[in-house]
């Protein structure tokens, strides 16, 4: 089943990944989530596995590189555009990694949505993210300036901890709880909230390079999948018609559907990591998934009397997704990088794919 989302008075930018960019208007909880790690002492942190950078080795642009060698001198970073919330910077991240996704899907799926567009949605206090249809059948990803702006707070918050020891992540959440109205701007970090001298480290830096590429690359693999898997009745990936950027915004949506919205998170989960593994630089890992989900898991454990996003409202409860995505990501490694989901999308297509032949040669006879 499908439902129409409210019609949404918005500025638009429209991306596709056969074409150039078309712009239309527009310039916790206190526990942590389980990392993927290396083994650890009993009652220690977790922390990511550290991916040093070899001396003078570069990494293809828009892929963030394996965090300084110890030792290494590393300069600070002024002005760094996930420092400063640059929405511009933002969008273009999520636009290279929406291409990087379909990239990496085997055949089957990715003819499926191979030249899909993405548009920003910059609705005031608007933080989502969903796969949607017009009226004439195109195919379109959608994502909110509000949870770009989310994704950047939530990743310079962790690679804060990671580096420094501090607990911004769970005072970001408490934050968003606490201050954050439906519909208003995103709530910014006060002055002092953030150590200037520690947004500028360059480890720091780093490192939430490659947390928001996991936190973004898993939202648009998740969302991403509801139209290779036929969660939706789309017929025409490609290019969008610029009459109908606003229709992407208010047409056809995946009603919530917990069954679709688990294989969503496999399948999302399973690309983001073999994306990642493909890589020359960082190999991305689950992580910044779970990051996005520890952060909805604070919103639902202490503002639960009012749902404060749209993300919300159109999918499972973040204590649900966060052991599927972990679930995944171990399977993902068992079975040497081949996973589960597609191994199962696979025989869905080779079924879907012998009943049409069958049906073809009923027409003919």
């Amino acid at each position: 089943m499908t439902v129409k989302r409210p019609y949404l008075r918005t500025s638009l930018v429209a991306c596709s990944i056969a074409t150039a960019t078309l712009a239309v208007g527009c310039g916790g909880s206190s526990s942590q989530a389980s990392y993927p790690a290396q083994p650890v002492q009993p009652g220690a942190a977790a922390q990511y596995p550290t991916q040093p950078a070899q001396p003078g080795a570069t990494y293809p642009v828009g892929q963030a590189a394996p965090l300084p060698a110890p030792g290494a001198v590393v300069l600070p970073v002024p002005n760094d555009p996930i420092n400063t919330t640059d929405l511009g910077y933002l969008r273009g991240e999520a636009q290279s990694l929406l291409n990087e996704l379909v990239a990496t899907l085997p055949a089957p799926q990715q003819s499926r949505v191979a030249g899909i567009p993405l548009v920003v949605d910059s609705t005031q206090g608007d933080v989502n993210a969903f796969a949607t249809c017009t009226a004439s059948g195109h195919a379109a990803m959608a994502i909110t300036d509000g949870l770009l702006d989310i994704e950047a707070h939530l990743s310079q918050s962790r690679a804060t901890d990671e580096i420094f020891g501090t607990h911004k992540l769970s005072d970001y959440i408490q934050l968003i709880v606490q201050n954050q109205q439906p519909k208003a701007p995103i709530v910014q970090p006060p002055p002092g909230f953030f150590d200037p001298t520690q947004q500028a480290d360059g480890r720091k830096v780093a490192r939430q390079h490659q947390l928001l590429e996991e936190q973004i690359g898993f939202v648009l693999g998740h969302e991403l999948a509801h139209h290779y898997m036929g969660n939706l009745p789309c017929t025409s990936a490609g290019q969008l018609p610029l009459a109908e950027l606003g229709q992407a915004l208010s047409g056809t949506v995946p009603l919530f559907n917990q069954p679709n919205e688990i294989a969503a998170d496999t399948s999302g989960t399973n690309t983001l990591l073999t994306m990642g593994f493909r890589r020359t630089g960082y190999h991305l890992t689950e992580g910044g998934a779970l990051i996005t989900m520890q952060f909805f898991a604070g919103l639902e454990q202490f503002s639960a009397a009012a749902l404060l996003f749209a993300f919300q409202n159109d999918h499972p409860p973040a204590v649900i997704r966060m052991p599927i995505i972990q679930q995944t990501a171990a399977a993902w490694r068992l079975t040497g990088g081949r996973g589960l989901p597609y191994l199962i999308s696979q025989r869905r297509f080779r079924r879907n794919s012998r009943a049409t032949a069958t049906d073809e040669h009923t027409a003919s006879q």
